[in-house]
């Protein structure tokens, strides 16, 4: 059996979206086979199978909306994970992250972090580049992680490779940080990645 990719992972949306179908699948045809033995078994639908059949398609159903949302969204283009990725250095990159705000969702294709920078881009042209890093900063800040946060939007693909270089040729700023118990033996980058894959879908 195939090991199912970590968020933000390059190629993780797609395999997410796969996986979630199958589930779905799985799930349905749990009930339906009951129902179908039931039936063959009792030579009537008026029985209590009938009744936990139905009862078991209540997660099913929930999964098939889970796979219909997983759907909406595709792994990045390969060309741009290449470029991502000789920029990057030693920096972490984590790929394909869709944030929910209650307005609206927020597709950003990489993000680099590196101390208390956060660099991203998206490639959809429609996304309010301000609100969905203000949306980012705002839950790192609500578990007491100070960032700056910068999403570069689709027509500034150039600009935001050369930043994610010149951040990969920068010495990180040293951000004092004494440990976090939640999180016991993390480094504070590692922590405010942890987080970052936590509010993504």
């Amino acid at each position: 059996m195939q090991k199912r990719l970590q968020k933000g992972t390059y190629g993780y949306l797609n395999k997410n979206k796969i996986y979630a179908w199958k589930k779905a699948v799985l799930m349905l045809a749990v009930p339906v086979i009951i129902f179908l033995v039931a039936w063959a078994v009792h030579k009537t639908r008026e029985n209590v199978m009938t009744v936990v059949a139905i009862v078991g398609c209540l997660p099913g159903c929930n999964q098939v909306v889970r796979a219909i949302m997983a759907s909406r969204y595709h792994s990045i283009e390969e060309e741009l994970y290449q470029e991502v990725e000789k920029a990057k250095g030693t920096c972490v990159v984590l790929y394909e992250n869709v944030f929910t705000a209650y307005e609206r969702t927020y597709y950003i294709d990489a993000l680099v972090v590196l101390g208390r920078e956060i660099v991203g881009y998206t490639s959809v042209t429609e996304t309010d580049t301000k609100k969905a890093a203000e949306h980012i900063r705002e839950l790192l800040k609500k578990n007491a992680y100070k960032q700056n946060v910068r999403i570069f939007p689709a027509g500034e693909r150039k600009a935001y490779l050369e930043r994610v270089k010149k951040l990969a040729d920068m010495m990180p700023e040293e951000v004092p940080f004494k440990g976090d118990e939640r999180y016991p033996g993390f480094t504070r980058e590692e922590i405010v990645v942890h987080l970052i894959r936590a509010i993504s879908l």
